[in-house]
């Protein structure tokens, strides 16, 4: 404490004596300063020489700005607290204009309080004009110290961000510069000739201070959807990892049971009911398994982590082989497949296994929630040197959710939830289609449904 206290003495002491010193030096430039700032401390040029002052004063300067910059920089000790203090929170920039605004509103006091032969108000606007530069030296001192400009030079981050040759990053540029040279360059030239109000140069120094947090405003959005995103994809991942270690967890037993029921199916069965009742459990553990096989496969296409072995293959082959194993399907459901023959092969460089887990997906969607007795259509073509695939049906239920939401983990269009399924029949189209370098879009208008593949 005793430590503090003495270092403190010290920064007062050095900011007196420095205060001193630089009186004496602008004394010895300026005969009218000199003038009146002898009749307080009584300092003849005459008596003592110039030239004696003005080594003497210069040098004193010097010094008490280096043991001032030292006392600064080794200020920091245990007992003192380490919390960043309020100036961290402002732009570097703003501190240096707002010191070399209070310097030079001082000169221009100091000119007009000449004229009124006030010599006390002419040491008081000198003693402000020297505490501010003081202490943006100590500012500066302590963030190099503490490795804090870096942080707080808002600009320099921003244009790192956003660089010169984007439109947003020109613009405030110009800005800045033409801001930055009114405040140091022009302003200083006029003030004597006073051809520049220093009303418009407080509203120059007010811009720029506006201008500096706003881009502090647009770097804190930019930090912040940064965050939020890595909090999604963190969510995201921790879910699919629950997911993929439930499922596991899940199957282990799930395959006791199955084979457990192959058993009893094997058995020779003389209760009906004990019959029904194995026939129950084999229909539900394979439906609970085909649960699980889609949850595993969801979250691999979700996270991209899927083998994808690319290949040449013709789409209208694979959707009419996909198809014909739907046709029992078909037929109970009184749909009627509408699939014309292009006049020209469509090829595309896919997965098979991955694109034929697709249409099976659609083709099974289409079977669940079509309207029977409808026409469902499927058309393969190659728009704009693209090929695509687009089915197309008419739901036996109104669609109110929106076409984005259709493909999301575990939404289903039967609200009520009494056809068979999990929700993730979309989802996991999706998913294989972005990993094989396409993409899945769903349509809706009224009860109309269409999905369109498009390959890369």
């Amino acid at each position: 404490m005793k430590s503090i206290l003495k270092n403190r003495i010290t920064r007062i002491i050095v900011l007196i004596i420095g205060f001193l010193a630089a009186v004496l030096l602008v004394q010895s430039f300026s005969w009218q300063y000199g003038y009146y700032i002898n009749q307080i401390f009584y300092f003849s040029r005459a008596t003592i020489g110039t030239s004696l002052i003005l080594n003497a004063s210069a040098i004193l300067l010097l010094v008490c700005i280096v043991v001032f910059a030292y006392s600064v920089w080794h200020a920091k000790s245990p007992g003192e607290s380490q919390e960043p203090r309020f100036w961290y929170k402002f732009d570097y920039l703003l501190l240096l204009v707002l010191a070399f605004s209070i310097f030079l509103l001082c000169m221009l006091a100091i000119i007009e309080t000449v004229r009124y032969y006030n010599p006390w108000l002419l040491i008081l606007l000198s003693a402000v004009a020297y505490l501010a530069a003081m202490l943006f030296l100590a500012e500066t001192v302590i963030r190099i110290r503490d490795k804090q400009m870096k942080k707080t030079l808002y600009w320099l981050r921003f244009f790192s961000q956003y660089p010169l040759w984007r439109p947003v990053g020109l613009l405030m540029a110009l800005l800045l510069v033409g801001n930055l040279l009114y405040i140091f360059i022009i302003f200083p030239i006029t003030i004597q000739s006073n051809q520049l109000g220093t009303l418009t140069y407080i509203f120059s120094v007010f811009t720029l201070v506006v201008l500096t947090y706003f881009c502090n405003f647009v770097l804190s959005l930019s930090a912040e959807y940064e965050r939020s995103n890595a909090e999604k994809i963190q969510a995201e991942r921790l879910k699919t990892e629950l997911i993929t270690n439930v499922s596991h967890d899940i199957r282990t037993p799930l395959t006791s049971i199955i084979n457990y029921v192959d058993l009893l199916k094997a058995l020779p069965i003389e209760n009906d009911e004990f019959a029904n009742y194995v026939g129950v459990l084999d229909k539900k553990s394979i439906r609970l398994k085909c649960l699980i096989d889609d949850l595993m496969e969801a979250s691999k296409a979700g996270t991209g982590n899927l083998t994808v072995t690319m290949e040449e293959l013709d789409l209208v082959e694979i959707v009419g082989q996909v198809a014909g194993d739907f046709d029992e399907r078909f037929v109970e459901r009184h749909l009627v497949l509408v699939f014309p023959q292009p006049e020209q092969p469509v090829t595309v460089r896919a997965d098979s296994r991955h694109l034929s887990r697709v249409l099976e997906n659609l083709f099974k969607n289409i079977t669940k929630y079509a309207l029977q007795g409808t026409r469902v259509f499927v058309e393969v073509t190659a728009r704009d040197g693209r090929p695509t695939i687009a089915l197309r049906n008419t739901s036996q239920d109104p669609i109110f959710l929106p076409s984005d939401a259709l493909t999301e983990q575990f939404i289903r269009g039967d609200r009520s939830r009494q056809t068979e399924g999990n929700g993730l029949g979309l989802y996991i189209a999706k998913g294989l289609m972005e990993s094989m370098g396409g993409g899945l879009s769903i349509r809706t208008i009224g009860d109309l449904f269409e999905v369109t593949l498009r390959f890369g």
